[in-house]
């Protein structure tokens, strides 16, 4: 997303703790415009991406936090959590498995478009989830 097309950005550092996950989703639900019929998707993204991040990095530590990042425009939301690593992205497992580490493939299921950075010091997961303004109404 371009700044010239950004309609509204913010973003929440929060506690690596479990309870910080329906902080996390709440806070990225209250960022969406009125009647956005990808809301539920998104509570469902950052609910997934914050407890990897709380589980599956040093984010989850002692002292660790990992923030939240909402980026609204016309018709699409980029969601993005930025944890503190380690490098090693959590991985999907296959069909049959137990039912535990299946998120990330949900995740992928339900953006637009998905991708995780990782560097020395962290990693990001960022989904982005659009909607048609033209039968929805909902812009930004």
């Amino acid at each position: 997303m371009t700044p010239a097309t950004r309609t509204r950005a913010q973003a929440l550092a929060l506690p690596g703790e479990p309870e910080s996950v329906s902080a996390a989703r709440a806070f990225a639900t209250g960022c969406l415009p009125a009647g956005c019929p990808r809301a539920d998707d998104v509570a469902l993204v950052v609910s997934e991406l914050a407890t990897n991040a709380v589980l599956h990095s040093r984010s989850g530590d002692d002292g660790g936090t990992f923030v939240v990042l909402i980026d609204v425009e016309p018709g699409a939301v980029a969601v993005a959590v930025a944890d503190a690593g380690p490098a090693l992205v959590p991985g999907m497992r296959p069909e049959g498995e137990d039912e535990h580490g299946r998120g990330l493939a949900l995740v992928a299921d339900l953006a637009d478009a998905y991708e995780v950075t990782t560097t020395e010091t962290g990693r990001t997961a960022w989904v982005r989830l659009d909607w048609d303004t033209t039968t929805t109404g909902v812009t930004s």
